[in-house]
């Protein structure tokens, strides 16, 4: 089994491939549709912003093969990789996303009252919505390493698997039959994160 590694320029893709290879995972990075039909499931890190992720992914000519591969195969998005799995973003609202899930990601709503501290950067509990493989060996309210200044607040309940706290309640992992993504980085969340990753790389949906 082979996990690829989607790349679109973001320079992160080797912390997640590097945590990923430590596990013992046969890792890809993928940079075309023919690398898609290399592999097995496929992992999307994320940073930066979602309208210069989704110009890349079609310059690349992967926008189209990639919902395909997401829609039928098991898939881990990271960040911005969950956030691409929506319509659009109050960030780059003319440029749409994978549209897997309906609803639009939003940015924190921060006023001269609640003071927030945007981005949300650093340890904050994730308390889990309902049981999940990718659970397994952790436990809920357990503290995951967040960087991110948009959030995902809508969605249908059975795609809630856990929810985090920052000023507002968000969601912090969402996901359906072969789909799971994550507002947390587990490539930079210690023990917990390896963890987490082990659970995905012996999930089997």
């Amino acid at each position: 089994m082979k996990i690829g590694v989607i790349d679109y320029g973001a320079s992160n893709i080797f912390s997640v491939a590097r945590a990923l290879n430590s596990l013992g995972a046969k890792t890809k990075i993928v940079k075309d549709s023919d690398d898609l039909k290399k592999i097995d499931k496929l992992v999307f890190p994320g940073q930066g912003s979602m309208g210069s992720c989704i110009n890349r992914l079609n310059e690349a000519e992967l926008f189209e093969p990639m919902k395909n591969f997401v829609e039928n195969k098991p898939f881990l998005g990271i960040c911005l990789g969950l956030q691409v799995l929506f319509e659009n973003s109050e960030e780059s609202f003319n440029q749409k996303g994978l549209g897997i899930f309906s609803g639009k990601i939003e940015k924190f709503k921060s006023n001269d009252e609640t003071k927030l501290k945007i981005p949300h950067m650093g340890w904050n509990q994730v308390e889990f919505s309902q049981d999940h493989f990718l659970w397994n060996g952790l436990k809920s309210k357990e503290n995951f390493y967040f960087v991110h200044s948009y959030i995902s607040t809508k969605l249908e309940n059975s795609n809630i698997f856990s929810q985090t706290v920052h000023g507002q309640k968000f969601n912090s992992a969402i996901g359906n039959e072969n789909i799971f993504a994550t507002q947390f980085h587990p490539e930079k969340s210690g023990e917990l994160g390896l963890r987490f990753l082990q659970n995905f790389i012996n999930w089997r949906p």
